[in-house]
């Protein structure tokens, strides 16, 4: 017997054996089920032996007299369940990086469920994790196109599923990643892609480098300055975010760690002829010998104090709040804002 025979016998029987069931559990005679559905009392007894199912129209009207589930009543649940457990071996295999063994898998069950889209993105990404596992280009060009093929799959059957663990941008991200390898090299593709969803500017840097990539170079270049200097987002912000964070929970060694390297982070753009770069700095250094005062570490203190007063000096003679000010921002367009002026007016007064 063929496997689809074998599979179609046994939703055949799950059925049979339901209806005698539910029918049992809701205290119906076969006489009173089969008025309900407007059929012959003769219809019922054969769907209930076998030899013969109910037509798919009325399947609707039965599980519904039953108070039961579509699913329930062809006996699927149970082979739901099965599946269940087949999709969480197949993550537990990605996460012990048994990538292949995941995509064996992945593909044998997509053959019996091509309609489930937690299957598809797991077969997407155990193929996604095998072109990145691979130093062969041949391979990682094969690999790349299938996890694309996924993902497109998972994004056509995502409207119709209760997801809650990844979002359709998620899937178009992974595949402007796959876009963006050099063995396939559609980085405008994956600009294009990343754009639609950079509302936030969250992917501002990857932009930057498909852009470069894709021989854009200036373009990219501005681009991942303007991310880096003008949006503040990952050089400063967040060391500073982090050295006042420790700075509150009285660890003035762990603040004044991420305060210097804040301070060397600003080092990168000083311009012989002064800018803002120096203004910046004065500000962090000023602050760095006020931490290490606080530690009583009195000749670190004067040292920090000495750098501040120094750049402070500097930025006096070419004041500037432009990030153009900066060295390698010339093209960046925009202006600085801070909380320097006080410090600035201590160190070296406006007036001097």
């Amino acid at each position: 017997m063929m496997k689809e025979e074998r599979e179609e016998q046994g939703v055949s029987m799950n059925l049979s054996n339901n209806i005698v069931c539910f029918r049992k559990e809701r205290g119906l005679t076969q006489e009173q089920l089969a008025a309900l559905l407007n059929v012959s009392v003769s219809a019922v007894s054969k769907w209930e032996i076998g030899s013969n199912r109910p037509d798919l129209e009325l399947l609707p009207d039965l599980a519904e007299i039953f108070q039961v589930s579509i699913d329930s009543l062809l006996g699927y649940e149970k082979s739901y369940k099965n599946v269940d457990q087949k999709v969480a071996g197949m993550n537990l295999l990605l996460q012990k990086e048994q990538y292949r063994a995941a995509a064996e898998e992945a593909a044998e069950l997509l053959r019996r469920y091509p309609n489930d889209i937690r299957i598809n993105k797991l077969l997407a990404d155990a193929f996604y994790s095998l072109c990145f596992s691979t130093n062969s280009g041949e391979e990682k060009k094969e690999y790349a196109g299938k996890a694309v093929y996924y993902y497109e799959k998972s994004m056509e059957l995502y409207d119709g599923a209760r997801i809650q663990d990844y979002t359709k941008v998620e899937l178009h991200c992974n595949i402007a990643t796959l876009y963006a390898l050099d063995e396939i090299g559609k980085y405008e593709e994956a600009v294009e892609i990343l754009e639609r969803y950079n509302g936030s500017r969250q992917y501002d840097n990857r932009i930057a480098w498909y852009l470069f990539l894709a021989g854009k170079k200036e373009e990219g270049r501005n681009r991942i300055l303007k991310h880096c200097v003008a949006d503040q987002i990952f050089v400063f912000n967040d060391l500073s975010i982090l050295a006042e964070m420790y700075r509150q929970e009285g660890d003035l060694e762990k603040a004044i760690l991420f305060m210097e390297a804040e301070a060397a982070s600003y080092e990168l753009f000083f311009r012989d002829e002064g800018g803002y770069a120096d203004r910046a700095y004065a500000g962090k250094a000023y602050r760095i010998s006020k931490l290490y005062e606080e530690t009583g570490k009195a000749e670190q203190a004067e040292m920090w104090y000495e750098k501040a007063r120094k750049h402070a000096r500097i930025y006096r003679s070419n004041p500037s709040m432009l990030i153009a000010s900066l060295r390698y921002c010339d093209q960046v367009e925009g202006r600085m804002i801070d909380s320097c002026a006080e410090i600035l007016e201590e160190l070296i007064p406006e007036t001097l």
